[in-house]
């Protein structure tokens, strides 16, 4: 299936599965190796370009109660002018902060 005819979840499915971000950073406490949010972002730009896509995030803090949240928010959609129309998935993550 070509770049052009794929819909907005093929598109996430293609890219997911081609996305390969290694390990480039080290934690020295906890003697192991990670992704960084940077380390993912800089794989998937290409990939980004290959379908005709864009990601974005953002971030805000949150309360609820007497707890702080940061929620993020990564937004993936395909280019106008790509397909018909943009196509837009929304997915939102929230972590607690720890107390003051």
């Amino acid at each position: 299936m070509s770049e052009k005819t794929m819909n907005v979840y093929e598109k996430l499915q293609a890219i997911q599965t081609e996305l390969k971000a290694p390990k480039g950073q080290f934690n020295k406490f906890g003697k192991y190796k990670y992704r960084s949010c940077e380390d993912i972002l800089e794989a998937v730009k290409p990939l980004l370009a290959k379908y005709g896509c864009s990601l974005t995030i953002e971030d805000a803090i949150e309360q609820s109660g007497d707890r702080y949240y940061v929620k993020a928010t990564a937004i993936f959609r395909t280019i106008p002018g790509i397909d018909s129309k943009t196509s837009v998935i929304r997915i939102t993550i929230s972590s607690v902060l720890p107390p003051k």
